[in-house]
Formats: C-alpha cells, sequence, structure tokens
C-alpha cells in the first residue's frame, strides 16, 4: 500500500515538472486538394478541390535546403506526421518555420509556409493541386 502512494507522489510530482504554463504552439488547420491539367491557359477558376484525405507532413523550413524534390521520402522521416480527415488537421510543434504538404506531392512556396511562435496555434487553409500533365 505505502510503496503504491509513494509511486504515485513521485510520479506525479515528475509529471508536474514537465508541465509548462505555457499554451502549446502548432497548426490546426484544413487542406483542400485537387488535380489535373497544367497545360497553358491555366484556368484556376476552373479548378474543383475537395478536402483532403491522407497523411500531411510538416516539415522544417531549413529541411527543404537540405532535401529536394528527390529525397521527399526521407524529409517525411524526419518531418512531423499527422492524418487529415475530411481536410482537417492539428499537430503540435515547437516554434519554428515549417511547410505544410500532403503526401501525394512535394510543394515548397509561400503559400503552404507557416511561422510559428511560441504560444502560437496557427488556424488557416491550404490548397494543393497536383498536375498531372503539363
Amino acid at each position: 500500500m505505502y510503496n503504491k502512494l509513494l509511486i504515485l507522489f513521485l510520479l506525479s510530482v515528475f509529471v508536474s515538472s514537465c508541465i509548462d504554463d505555457r499554451a502549446p504552439s502548432g497548426i490546426s488547420s484544413t487542406v483542400f486538394y485537387a488535380q489535373g491539367d497544367c497545360m497553358p491557359p491555366i484556368n484556376e477558376n476552373g479548378r474543383n478541390y475537395s478536402l483532403y484525405n491522407g497523411k500531411v507532413y510538416v516539415v522544417e523550413s531549413s529541411l527543404v535546403l537540405i532535401y529536394n524534390e528527390n529525397n521527399f521520402d526521407t524529409l517525411k522521416t524526419l518531418s512531423f506526421e499527422t492524418e487529415a480527415i475530411n481536410g482537417g488537421f492539428s499537430v503540435l510543434v515547437p516554434p519554428g518555420s515549417y511547410y505544410v504538404m500532403p503526401d501525394t506531392m512535394y510543394s515548397v512556396s509561400s503559400e503552404n509556409l507557416v511561422v510559428v511562435h511560441p504560444d502560437d496555434l496557427i488556424d488557416r487553409e491550404f490548397k494543393f493541386f497536383r498536375c498531372t500533365s503539363y
């Protein structure tokens, strides 16, 4: 009985020492996805986006300087991975700059770059269009 109480007390002290008063930082967003023809003239108004279902990678921006599209599989293993369900996903990340990418395509642009500050929860929509022909 006393051993259980001692273990419970030590565990509660350990857990409370790990808890931080700050709010978590991260990204809580919606991802839209479409694919189709990219032959000129490009009709962006004619694109029909749907809510994305699948893996989403949150890639630290410094990693894209080292790994490019040819190393996308390696980049995925070094990134935060989460699952988008009906377009929605949430992931806690430390403060920093990140690119949000669906599993289906490597994408590095200002459109999918997110800067997360301490105690900041980013709520933003992302649209990805995968070209199937050029």
